[in-house]
């Protein structure tokens, strides 16, 4: 045997043991995508659902079928998480407040009105009439006077609404 047979057996046993390190460092890296890929998920699901059963089938999902799993996941999971739900309902209830405390239109006609009108400029319909016990404006969808606590009648016609008349509606364009 000669220098050269040495040299290549000895090169093929380093070539053999560097193969067997690199598969075994891909094994590993494979092996912590997979775990990293059914952590996220889990995490993932749940802050998005409360169903146990749910949370379970995505687990498992991701799980079994590793990236393949992870993109159905990915594209049958619920839209948004509890806290963007959480936030959209605040959002809706902030202006649902806003709408109730503002309510600067004209329960009638919808055109935005000043808070001190005593009538729609639009519509004519009476906003607020005098209260029967301290004579304060009040509003004509309120219940009771805030200022005295007194019932407001329901029925009460207001002098301004039974001579009120309806406008002419006014088209553009329009040829006799």
């Amino acid at each position: 045997m000669g220098m050269h047979d040495l040299l290549i057996t000895g090169l093929g046993g380093n070539l053999e043991a560097a193969l067997k390190l690199i598969g075994v460092l891909l094994a590993a890296y494979t092996g912590v995508l997979w775990v990293s890929a059914v952590v996220w998920t889990y995490r993932d699901v749940r802050t998005r659902t409360g169903d146990s059963l749910s949370r379970a089938v995505a687990v498992l999902l991701v799980g079994l079928f590793n990236l393949p799993g992870l993109v159905i996941y990915l594209v049958t999971r619920p839209q948004e998480t509890f806290a963007e739900a959480h936030e959209r309902w605040l959002q809706t209830e902030a202006i649902l407040h806003e709408i109730q405390v503002d309510s600067n239109a004209c329960h009638s006609c919808y055109a935005c009105v000043d808070q001190d009108f005593n009538v729609c400029p639009h519509c004519r319909i009476p906003l607020r009439e005098p209260c029967r016990n301290c004579s304060r404006p009040i509003r004509t969808n309120w219940v009771a006077c805030p200022y005295c606590a007194t019932e407001r009648q329901s029925h009460q016609t207001h002098p301004v609404a039974a001579a009120a008349k309806p406008r002419p509606r006014v088209t553009p364009n329009a040829s006799s």
